[in-house]
């Protein structure tokens, strides 16, 4: 197997349909412990189809590590961000909101107690 010869706008191309194909199967009824493994698969399918597309000839072990490391790429991607990006917008939230309640505590607690005679 020659790496020597990475196609690396290839290989970016690949991760990021195996994200679009992997998040439009997360949407079904498929439970989410099999979304690794049809990651791996539609990854070596679309390495294979690309690599046949772009030049008509399949390097049967170049496509299937490319394959390999487009879908665990791809799964990886997934998970980081949806718990950074979650969890950066759930603290942002959670900012927000307890200031919101800050604020409304304290203009409830500084209301004006005197009376008119």
């Amino acid at each position: 197997m020659n790496l020597s010869n990475i196609d690396v706008t290839a290989l970016i191309i690949i991760i990021t349909a195996v994200w679009f194909v992997v998040q439009s199967v997360s949407a079904t009824k498929l439970p989410n412990k099999f979304l690794p493994l049809v990651s791996i698969v539609v990854g070596i399918v679309i390495s294979v189809a690309y690599s046949y597309l772009s030049s008509k000839n399949i390097q049967l072990e170049q496509d299937l590590f490319f394959g390999l490391f487009a879908g665990f790429s791809a799964s990886g991607l997934d998970d980081t961000l949806t718990k950074s990006v979650s969890g950066i917008i759930d603290s942002f939230v959670g900012i927000l909101v307890s200031k919101a309640t800050d604020s409304t505590s304290t203009d409830s607690s500084s209301t004006d107690t005197t009376s008119v005679k």
